[in-house]
């Protein structure tokens, strides 16, 4: 089921935390192959988080940040900072998936919009658009609540990333100027990121509780 404030405390026990942190960091290994390697494979290049926040920090403070600095930063997020979030908004906002659901549609519509009314949209913006809202759209089909919350939330990760970080950073809205390949493998990195991350921390989660 969703989880709601009224179903869990809203400062979690070391045990939840530990449980928390168990999804991050098997959403993150996951993650890393599929950015490192598969995106590789397929574009020539991987994803970098640690590019994107060295282009905030140069884009905004006008700073050098050191790779490992970065590469610790990326991992402290997807261990600990994004687990977090989910468990601070799954347990404290109404009908969150609903909330972030709506705000990926929205904002991620209207940067394609954008494109379109800029003369700049392709034929793979379409297919990227499709396959974004398809996705977001299998909750109404889906009879496993948990597998759908899982996906909202890697979406949302998706949106936080490209959709508030790039453009803080200086690159364009969900880097659809660049093109869309290197959104695209990032929307689904982020998907299976988050996917795995809740999926597992609920399963740890609601497990420990029953015994």
């Amino acid at each position: 089921m969703t989880m709601t404030a009224e179903a869990r405390p809203a400062i979690p026990a070391m045990r939840t935390l530990m449980h928390l942190f168990a999804g991050g960091l098997a959403g993150l290994l996951i993650w890393e192959v599929w950015a490192r390697v598969l995106t590789k494979a397929v574009l020539g290049y991987p994803l970098e988080p640690a590019g994107l926040i060295d282009a905030i920090a140069q884009h905004r403070l006008g700073l050098s940040v050191p790779y490992l600095l970065r590469e610790a930063l990326h991992y402290g997020v997807g261990i600990v900072g994004y687990p977090v979030a989910y468990f601070v908004i799954s347990r404290l906002v109404p009908r969150w998936p609903v909330v972030l659901d709506a705000i990926v549609f929205v904002t991620f519509s209207a940067g394609v919009a954008a494109l379109i009314a800029s003369g700049t949209f392709a034929p793979i913006h379409f297919v990227f658009w499709t396959a974004a809202v398809g996705l977001i759209a299998t909750r109404w089909i889906n009879r496993d609540t948990l597998i759908a919350d899982a996906i909202t939330w890697g979406n949302f990760t998706w949106f936080n990333a490209l959709g508030l970080m790039a453009p803080i950073g200086g690159l364009s809205f969900y880097l659809l100027g660049e093109g869309g390949e290197l959104s695209y493998m990032s929307f689904v990195g982020h998907v299976i990121y988050g996917a795995v991350a809740v999926w597992l921390f609920e399963r740890l989660d609601s497990g420990a509780a029953r015994r």
